[in-house]
């Protein structure tokens, strides 16, 4: 991986950013987080197991060897992250993964200010992973709670990515932070001309919890458009997965294209109608807040989303789309149609989850709290 380093300014606060898990063009760690800190003025890396070539003219971009299976991710990657990240002799560490919150600990008691970045409900996550024998999962979750409790008492401060995981962590100490769509990365209104067929996008790691399974076998429920395609952006977990899908007779009119950067999923949703944000009802994605939502919204186009109380608010709220039951393969189906058999009024949903997003939806007004919060931090003992 090529590093490009940048030029901070003289007597720029360093900050390092962690990560054992997610790839170095992460759309919330480096595209809104790392980069908002450095054109605050902060010298800014970001520290992570990524093996592809990353280049950043902004942030500091520090590679450690990415590793296959879980345990040597969680044990020697984690280590090689937080040797790499002691190494940029930082002010201010800020990690992003569950698993690297024992080396927070430790850097707390080497009198840095540090962060963790809570994506999920991991408690509650753990209770539905598959890699976890069931009989386990319930000790699992628990002794992640007890972990949690510890930085709660520990660390200098929490960003939250939703109003439920904030609620888990010191009030004064912890800022919510959502995981909102920049206003202009995904506006495509001027593409839209693109959009001549029947495309139906899904946007994510592709997973069963994400109804992967029911998405495939939907696409081959609309019969009414038999040109609709569901494109797929994403990696598949686990590749076990791969195998079902692909026996699916919807997988025909699949077009799969793998892990996509920020500039292939724009492309994507230029070309597609409608999005799909659909989970299983399990009660830590009923509580959150998909990036996907907003990209669309963000992009454009109208939104097929699960039928839970927080996504009704957001995509209903804002007439932006449909929900439905996620594990309804008919009711899927009958909601793509419906979004093509109506162009109009799709065309018009489309444009008013823009507007919500250009309202307040947007991660300009994340980036502000993030500012202040980090102010804060800087001025705490």
């Amino acid at each position: 991986m090529a590093i490009c380093e940048s030029l901070p300014q003289r007597g720029a606060v360093r900050v390092v950013h962690l990560s054992s898990v997610h790839r170095a063009d992460d759309s919330r760690i480096y595209w809104k987080e790392c980069l908002s800190l450095a054109r605050a003025g902060y010298d800014v890396s970001f520290v992570v197991s990524d093996d592809r070539e990353v280049i950043s003219e902004d942030v500091n971009i520090v590679p450690v060897r990415r590793r296959s299976g879980r345990i040597a991710r969680m044990l020697a990657t984690t280590i090689d992250v937080v040797l790499a990240g002691l190494r940029r002799r930082g002010l201010i560490y800020h990690f992003h993964d569950p698993e690297l919150i024992p080396a927070g600990l430790l850097l707390r008691t080497l009198g840095k200010h540090v962060i963790y970045d809570v994506h999920e409900d991991v408690p509650r996550n753990l209770l539905i992973r598959d890699w976890i024998r069931p009989g386990l999962r319930g000790p699992v979750s628990r002794v992640a709670a007890a972990v949690e409790w510890v930085a709660g008492r520990t660390l200098s401060g929490f960003v939250a990515a939703t109003p439920t995981i904030a609620r888990r962590f010191p009030e004064a100490r912890t800022v919510l932070v959502q995981n909102f769509a920049s206003k202009s990365e995904l506006a495509i209104e001027a593409d839209a001309t693109r959009r001549t067929g029947h495309g139906v996008a899904y946007v994510g790691s592709i997973t069963a919890v994400r109804c992967a399974m029911e998405v495939v076998e939907a696409i081959a429920g609309v019969k009414r458009f038999p040109d609709a395609v569901l494109v797929m952006a994403g990696e598949i977990s686990p590749p076990s997965l791969t195998e079902g899908l692909t026996a699916s007779p919807g997988w025909s009119r699949v077009d799969y294209r793998g892990y996509q950067d920020r500039v292939g999923i724009r492309r994507l949703l230029a070309e597609c109608r409608v999005g799909l944000a659909l989970y299983h009802p399990v009660q830590s994605y009923m509580e959150s807040q998909p990036v996907k939502i907003f990209e669309y919204m963000a992009a454009g186009i109208p939104v097929i989303a699960a039928d839970f109380p927080r996504f009704r608010e957001i995509v209903e709220g804002n007439r932006c789309g449909l929900c439905v039951p996620p594990c309804d393969v008919a009711a899927i189906a009958a909601a793509i149609e419906w979004i093509f058999e109506h162009p109009e009024e799709s065309e018009n949903m489309g444009k008013r989850g823009r507007e919500a997003v250009l309202k307040s939806l947007n991660w300009e007004t994340e980036e502000r709290e993030l500012l202040r919060f980090y102010e804060r931090i800087i001025h705490s003992n």
